[in-house]
Order: C-alpha cells, then sequence, then structure tokens
C-alpha cells in the first residue's frame, strides 16, 4: 500500500495517497513493522506539504522521526530531518529549518551518504540565501560543490555553480556571478538538458542587464527566448519576451520593447502566470509613460495594481490558512477566531488597495510631470554623451593618421637597409652570406608589420580597397595551407587539410573573392596556430562550402586561450601576456587586420578555445559582388616563416680546454645563435630554448655564466634566476637577464631574484661582451682570494653571496670536524652538503679555485702547523689531521709550505 500511496503522490492524487498511506500505518502498526510504519508517516507528511497542510505534514514528520529513533534507523531519521527543513522553510521558519538540516547533515556524514550530504549543503545554502546571509550560503554551496566533483556528478556541478552565480549576483559581485554561471552554463550544454540551458542564458542575461552590458544581455535573452521555442517552454517564452522588453526599454526603443511586452502578456495570461501579468503591466505603464501616452500609462498601471493586490491577497489566504492551521496544531479550540481574523486581515487589505488606487489617481499627474523632468535630464546626458563620443572618435582618427605617417617614415630607412644589405651579399664573403640572410629575413618581417599598420589605417579611414577576382577559390585556399607544409614538419607538427564533400563543389563554381585578402587571413591565421603548438601537435585547416558562403577552419592542439582574452584578441596591439604563451614574440596587429580584411569581404570571424585544449578560429567569406572582377590565376604570396627552433647543443670547439661554460638561455632561436657565433671563441657554450630546459642544464652542467632571456614559454627569466639562486648547486652561478622590458620596476625585479647583471635589448655586442668578461673576471678575483693556505673571512669575501657564503662555512665545518678521521673524503664530503662528488667538484673549484680533494688538504695542513707550533710531535699531529703514515705526510707538507714539519718551532 506505501507503493502505492507513493505512487499517487506523484501523479498528484494526495488525498487518494493520504487515505492509502493511513491504511499501510495502521496493517504496520499492528504487524509491528516499524519501518513501513514510518515510510507510511513519511507519504502522508509529504502529501501534506503538496496540499500546503504544514502542520499536519509536521505532525506526521514527527511521529515517524519517534519510531525511526526507537528502532536507530539512522538513514530514517536523517531522511525525516531533511524533510522536517524543507517544511519549516516553506512556511518561514528559518531557524527551525537551519536547525533540522544541521541535524540531517550530521546523521547523514556519520553514514557516509555523499547524495545525502550534498542535498543538506545545498539546503542549508538556500535558506541562508534567503535570509540575506550570503557569505554562510556560499560557504555550504562550495561544499556541495566540492563532492559533486568528488563523486563526478556533471549535473550537481553544474546546479551548484548556478547557486553560487545566484549569491554573487545578489551580493553585486557581477564578475564572480557571471563567472560561475558560465560555468554552469558549459556543463549544461555538455549534458544536452535544454532547458536548464535557457534558464542559464537567462541567468547570464540578468547580469549583464544590471551592469548596464545590453548587447550582451539581449545576445543571451534572445538565446533564452529561441530555446523555449524549440522545447515548447510557454513560461520560458514569456519571461524571455518581458525580459527583452526590458532592455530595449533602457534604450529607449519603445515600439520594440512594447511588441515584446505584447507577447509575454498574451502567454502569461494564457498559462496563467499572474506575478508575469502583473510584471508585465507594470512595464507596459513605464513604456507609455517614456512615450508620453499617459492615459494608457495609468491604464495599465491600474492593471498592475490590481494584480499586485490580487497577489498579496493570495498570498495573505495562504498564511492565515498556515497560521489557522498551525494555531489548531497547538489548540485545536482557536479555529473560530482564527478564520475571523484572517477575514478581518482580507477586508483590510482589499480596503487599503482601493485607497492606494485613489491615491494614486491623485497623484498621477504629478507622477508624469515629474517623469517629464527626468526625460529632459536625460536627454541633456545624451548630448554630452554625443559629445564625449565624438571627442574619442577625433582622437582615434588622430592616432590612426599619427601611426599611418610614422610608418610611412619607417619605410625610407628600411629601403635603405635592405638595398645596402643587397649590395653587400653581391659583393661580400661567403662566410657572411648565413648573416646576411638573417637581415635580410628580419628586414622582410618589419616591411610586413609596417605594411599591416597601413593598411589597418586605410581601413579605418575607408581608403582600403579590395580587388576581387572571380575563380576556383578551393584550390587557391588549398595552395597557400599547403605552402605551410614544411614549415610545420620543422616544427615537428602534422598540418592536415580536410575539404567536406560540399566544398569539393566549388571546382565546378565560380567564386568571386579577393585573393590579397584570402592569403593574409590565412596566412595569420595557420602561422599563429603552428607558433602556438607545441613540438609533436597538430593543425588541421578544415574548407567547406554552405548556404554560398565559403568556410575555413584552423584547429591546434596547443594550450588555448582563456576565457576572459577570447573577446579581446581581434582588437588592434592586443596581446595574451600569459606565462608559457608568448614563445613567439607577436605584435597584436595580424588577428586585427584579419578581423577587417573578413568584414570588408562580407563575412566574419570567431575564435573558440575547447576546455580540453586548443584554438578553432573559424571565418567565412561571401561570394563578392563587386564590378571589377579580374580572371586571373593564383598569386603567389610571399609568406616569411620564422627560423626553425633548434634545441640546445654543446659548442666545445677547443675539446679537452678548460673554457668557460655559458649557458645561453633564449626562445628567439635567431637571437640565440647570434650571441652564440659572437660572443667570443674563449667560451664553451649551451643553448636553451626556454627556461625549464635552462634550468635543467644549469643544475646537470652547473656552467660558469647563464645568458638568459625574460619572457620565455613555460618558465620566464625570473623564475629561472629565482629557482637557481634558491639552490644551494646552483647558487653560485653569475646570471645576466636579457629583456626587452626597460622599466626600472622590471630591473628591480630581476634584481630582487638574483640577476647579477640586467642588459635591456636591442643591446650592443660590444657592451654583451665586455659585461661578460667582467663577470668572469670578477669571479677570477674571488677565486684568488682562496689561492693562500687561509680560508678568507666573510668580510674579505663581501662580494659571495651569502648562500654561497654559508656553503664554504659549512664545508669548512665538516672537514674541521673529522679532521682526524682517516676515512673522511670527497664522497663522505659531498654526502654531507647534500651533492654529487661532480657537483660539489664544479661548485667548489668554481668559487675558490679548488677541488674538493685540495680544500680539504689545505684545511688539515693549516691544522697541522697549528698542533705543531703547540708543541705536539710529527707522529701524533699525523693521526691528529688525518694521515696514518707520517712520511707520507712530512712529504705533503714540505711540498705544500716548503719546509718540513720537523722544521716548524712554538
Amino acid at each position: 500500500m506505501n507503493t502505492l500511496a507513493h505512487l499517487l503522490v506523484r501523479e498528484m492524487q494526495l488525498d487518494s495517497a493520504i487515505s492509502y498511506a493511513q491504511k499501510a500505518k495502521k496493517i504496520s502498526k499492528k504487524l509491528g513493522f516499524k519501518i513501513d510504519e514510518v515510510n507510511a508517516y513519511n507519504i502522508i507528511g509529504i502529501a501534506n506539504v503538496y496540499k500546503g497542510e504544514y502542520p499536519e505534514a509536521l505532525e506526521n514528520y514527527f511521529e515517524g522521526l519517534k519510531i525511526s529513533k526507537e528502532i536507530d534507523d539512522k538513514w530514517g531519521i536523517a531522511n525525516l530531518y531533511n524533510h522536517i527543513g524543507i517544511t519549516n522553510m516553506y512556511r518561514g521558519n528559518y531557524p527551525e529549518a537551519i536547525k533540522s538540516y544541521f541535524e540531517c547533515l550530521k546523521r547523514f556524514e556519520e553514514l557516509g551518504h555523499k547524495k545525502g550530504i550534498i542535498n543538506a549543503y545545498n539546503n542549508i545554502g538556500i535558506v541562508y540565501k534567503n535570509q540575506g546571509k550570503y557569505p554562510e550560503a556560499l560557504k555550504n554551496y562550495f561544499a556541495a560543490l566540492k563532492m559533486y566533483e568528488e563523486i563526478g556528478n556533471k549535473h550537481g556541478i553544474g546546479m551548484s555553480y548556478n547557486n553560487i552565480g545566484n549569491v554573487y549576483q545578489l551580493q553585486g559581485k557581477y564578475p564572480e556571478a557571471l563567472e560561475n554561471h558560465l560555468k554552469s552554463l558549459k556543463i549544461k550544454e555538455e549534458l544536452g538538458i535544454k532547458q536548464e540551458i535557457a534558464g542559464a542564458y537567462n541567468n547570464i542575461g540578468v547580469i549583464y542587464k544590471e551592469q548596464g552590458k545590453y548587447s550582451e544581455a539581449m545576445e543571451n535573452y534572445f538565446k533564452f527566448l529561441k530555446i523555449s521555442e524549440e522545447i515548447g517552454d510557454k513560461s520560458g517564452i514569456a519571461r524571455a519576451n518581458n525580459n527583452i522588453g526590458l532592455v530595449e526599454l533602457e534604450l529607449s526603443r519603445l515600439a520594440s520593447a512594447k511588441k515584446h511586452f505584447e507577447k509575454a502578456l498574451a502567454l502569461s495570461q494564457k498559462i496563467g502566470m499572474s506575478s508575469l501579468v502583473r510584471d508585465v503591466y507594470y512595464n507596459f505603464a513605464q513604456a507609455n509613460s517614456a512615450q508620453g501616452d499617459y492615459k494608457n500609462a495609468y491604464e495599465n498601471y491600474k492593471q498592475y495594481i490590481v494584480y499586485r493586490d490580487s497577489l498579496i491577497n493570495k498570498e495573505n489566504e495562504k498564511k492565515s490558512l498556515q497560521a489557522s492551521l498551525g494555531y489548531e496544531y497547538e489548540k485545536k479550540t482557536a479555529v473560530i477566531q482564527a478564520e475571523l481574523k484572517t477575514k478581518k486581515l482580507q477586508r483590510n487589505v482589499a480596503y487599503a488597495g482601493l485607497g492606494v488606487m485613489v491615491v494614486l489617481a491623485i497623484f498621477s499627474v504629478y507622477f508624469f510631470r515629474l517623469r517629464n523632468k527626468k526625460l529632459a535630464v536625460e536627454k541633456q546626458n545624451l548630448e554630452l554623451q554625443r559629445r564625449e563620443v565624438e571627442t574619442i572618435k577625433e582622437t582615434e582618427q588622430f592616432k590612426s593618421r599619427f601611426l599611418a605617417n610614422i610608418s610611412h617614415e619607417f619605410r625610407t630607412p628600411l629601403t635603405l637597409i635592405n638595398g645596402h644589405l643587397e649590395v653587400l651579399k653581391e659583393n661580400g664573403r661567403k662566410e657572411d652570406f648565413s648573416h646576411f640572410d638573417e637581415m635580410e629575413q628580419n628586414g622582410k618581417r618589419l616591411l610586413t608589420l609596417i605594411n599591416q599598420l597601413l593598411d589597418l589605417s586605410k581601413m579605418e579611414s575607408g581608403q582600403y580597397k579590395l580587388k576581387y577576382k572571380k575563380g576556383n577559390v578551393l584550390n587557391e585556399v588549398s595552395m597557400l595551407v599547403q605552402s605551410f607544409h614544411s614549415y610545420a614538419e620543422q616544427h615537428g607538427i602534422s598540418l592536415i587539410l580536410q575539404q567536406t564533400e560540399s566544398a569539393k563543389t566549388l571546382i565546378e563554381t565560380s567564386f568571386v573573392y579577393s585573393p590579397e585578402a584570402l592569403a593574409v587571413v590565412i596566412t595569420n591565421l595557420i602561422s599563429n596556430a603552428i607558433k602556438y603548438t607545441p613540438y609533436g601537435g597538430s593543425v588541421k585547416a578544415t574548407i567547406d562550402y554552405r548556404e554560398g558562403k565559403l568556410f575555413v577552419s584552423i584547429s591546434d592542439t596547443g594550450k588555448g586561450i582563456s576565457a576572459e582574452h577570447l573577446p579581446k584578441v581581434f582588437d588592434r596591439f592586443y596581446q595574451v601576456d600569459e606565462p608559457g604563451q608568448r614563445a613567439y614574440a607577436g605584435s597584436g596587429i595580424g588577428l586585427a587586420l584579419v578581423k577587417e580584411l573578413v568584414m570588408l569581404h562580407g563575412g566574419d570571424v570567431m575564435v573558440e578555445s575547447p576546455s580540453e585544449r586548443g584554438c578553432v578560429f573559424t571565418f567565412w567569406l561571401e561570394i563578392s559582388e563587386a564590378e571589377d572582377v579580374e580572371s586571373t590565376s593564383s598569386i603567389a604570396q610571399n609568406v616569411v616563416f620564422p627560423v626553425k627552433e633548434e634545441s640546445y647543443i654543446t659548442n666545445d670547439e677547443e675539446g679537452g680546454t678548460e673554457l668557460p661554460l655559458v649557458l645561453v638561455v633564449e626562445d628567439q632561436s635567431e637571437l640565440r645563435s647570434f650571441i652564440v657565433q659572437n660572443l667570443g671563441d674563449e667560451y664553451c657554450y649551451l643553448e636553451a630554448s626556454n627556461g625549464k630546459d635552462g634550468i635543467r642544464l644549469a643544475q646537470e652542467l652547473l656552467p660558469d655564466l647563464i645568458i638568459s632571456d625574460v619572457m620565455m614559454p613555460d618558465t620566464d627569466g625570473f623564475e629561472l634566476c629565482e629557482t637557481l639562486k634558491s639552490n644551494v648547486v646552483t647558487s653560485h652561478i653569475p646570471i645576466m637577464l636579457l629583456t626587452a622590458k626597460a622599466e626600472q620596476k622590471d630591473k628591480l625585479i630581476g634584481l630582487e631574484t638574483g640577476a647579477d647583471d640586467y642588459l635591456t635589448k636591442p643591446f650592443s655586442l660590444n657592451e654583451l661582451k665586455l659585461r661578460v668578461r667582467n663577470i668572469l673576471s670578477f669571479k677570477e678575483l674571488l677565486r684568488k682570494k682562496f689561492e693562500g693556505n687561509t680560508i678568507p673571512t666573510a668580510e674579505e669575501t663581501s662580494e659571495l653571496n651569502s648562500r654561497d657564503r654559508k656553503f664554504v662555512d659549512d664545508i669548512t665545518q665538516s672537514v674541521e670536524k673529522n679532521i682526524s678521521n682517516l676515512q673522511f673524503g670527497v664522497n663522505v664530503l659531498a654526502e654531507d652538503v647534500f651533492l654529487s662528488v661532480s657537483q660539489l667538484t664544479r661548485k667548489l673549484k668554481t668559487i675558490t679555485g679548488k677541488t674538493p680533494a685540495d680544500f680539504i688538504r689545505n684545511i688539515r695542513l693549516e691544522k697541522a702547523v697549528e698542533l705543531l707550533k703547540n708543541g705536539e710531535s710529527v707522529a701524533d699531529v699525523t693521526w691528529e689531521v688525518g694521515f696514518k703514515d707520517s712520511v707520507y705526510f712530512s712529504k705533503v707538507f714540505k711540498k705544500h709550505f716548503g719546509f718540513s714539519p720537523s722544521s716548524v718551532k712554538r
């Protein structure tokens, strides 16, 4: 019977459900089936909640709770506390609701029932939100989110992000609210729950509207409307039209606003959404007032008052009924008196409503006059805004003219540089040709940037005109993509070209397009994709043709772009300054040019960055209707490809000679090669293309000097410097930072991380050579201070940093501690300072110029002199300083000091 009663509750046949549950309760009680009796009480309680009879529901829940405690049914106890909390929340008794929910949470935690725990956290969050206790609400919603993530419940994760977003919205924290609603939307789209997707778009629209971002609000409200129409959700359609109307009202597009309000009103009346009908009438009154149609504004406002008072009466009836039932629950004899009070309250509310209408009628004229004054002020504000926009426009035009002029000025010296370079290539030596080629390539890059700047300026001024041709656009796009194959292979990247079946029909179609625009767009997008795709990744170009439009998508398997940067990637000079993203320096011009060219061609471009990884750039072009169309063959495009990045190499042409080892860490291969080739043959070289490899090589090989760029992928120069300087193995290595960041604060950051020198780009090669020599000479002077027989003090070696001074002191103490230990040697010393023998040897020799064996011997011999001066015998001193043979000791002593130990006098 309990099962049947439960099914009847689902079908909302509540009276029948209560009847069957009552019978099940009696039978279970007679047979002693306690759990079934509890289930019956639970079903009766649920049915009464649906009926709005909360005191009856609580009475049954408490009876069930009493039995559950008697039989120690922990799950049953937790479940009933949950239902009691829900009922008290509906009654508005939040303190009792919170109390019950915490009891529920406690029981489910004891059982380890994760779904129950999550449900309790969510319910506690709802109560706190309704009370306006937003920090407590967020705490519980985040706890629920964490557990949903642990059990992998995507739907629950999406619901939690939605709840968190709602609280942030109530707090006025719109960026946080938007972030969480966007996360919720993404998950709901993955699950394909259309009604919830629609709700998410509505929530996002509300946030944008409250921020005054009306275009974004409209975009999301229309998505809400579209999905609601697809699934036939009349309530959603009505709410979407009302929200769109409100935005149109804010933008003073009154005709459009009224059109959407009419749709919202018709639907809400049809489905009986009284609260929405009330709101739409109010919105209508606002729209009429803004138009100066005060008569209709007054009529709509009267309808708003009628529906508002009707809802107030219904709410009061509901509250009165709850109050009467609660009083009956506490004291049955007071039912008649409570009903009389309720009727009197309803009468008073009705009279109050009539009074409000009269007052409104009296003050309506005043209200609309006030509105007219407000409109006048708004007009003044609009005029001020118009003037401000004009000023900004003039400023931008001045900037564009200045940019165009300065770009033209750059072309003259660049022409001279390239011209002289051509002469040098004709008459120069063959061994210099590699340098000439690099210079020519960089000159072409600079010319390309200048041309792009000029093109952008022309586009903004409306002077840029595309040249069109009629031909095989499929072949043109394919050739442009294929031209990047060798460049992609150099970087270990797979370049894939895919043509859909519909795209292949372009072979037989004459497509009118601009080959110039197509080449610039594809070149920028594919070169960017290859730049930001790691070794072993892939770039895919997909060509499609539908509805008379050419679609080209370029996708890669790189790191992608974070959501906060996506809306700005097509802005001029905008760059994504994220760690690990700047493997190649960019100008921020290319994508801006792509956007302008595509739009000039009657198309558009968009970017997506899926959560898994990578980016997808998609652009589409329409067949041009230009009259000056040529029918020519494809034009070969000059694409300047960056030089392939090489992995690190060791440059040791001197073989076994003891040359200083210099590690060059630079992500630009041309600059890295330039430094290595021109710094001089008096050094050996190591190369690394990023900070991560640089740290690894420094720790393995302990170079004498590191020259590092600052802006690099994976790990930048500041992080490299900080990592190496904080490691005892590498703290002694001098580091010179090279960077284009020339501001004082950047220099201070570099020096604070422990950098020994800081050189800004562009730099003089002679200055670089001089600084390298000075740093290594400085280290050589330091080593000379350790040439004597005694260890110099900290005051004598003030140029030694604190970490390296501690290192010298630590090994000195280790040797002195074990000075008489015959087994103590280099291996034991290395273990004491937690280094390998090779690391110890390299580091100690770099600082002091001595090997570990020489260092140990010097300390022992110095101690021997001290003991001999105290009058001890040569044999005794031999053992005390760790020598087991006095003859060998005397021989080593004489070789070191130039006199025998026996000649030492007190």
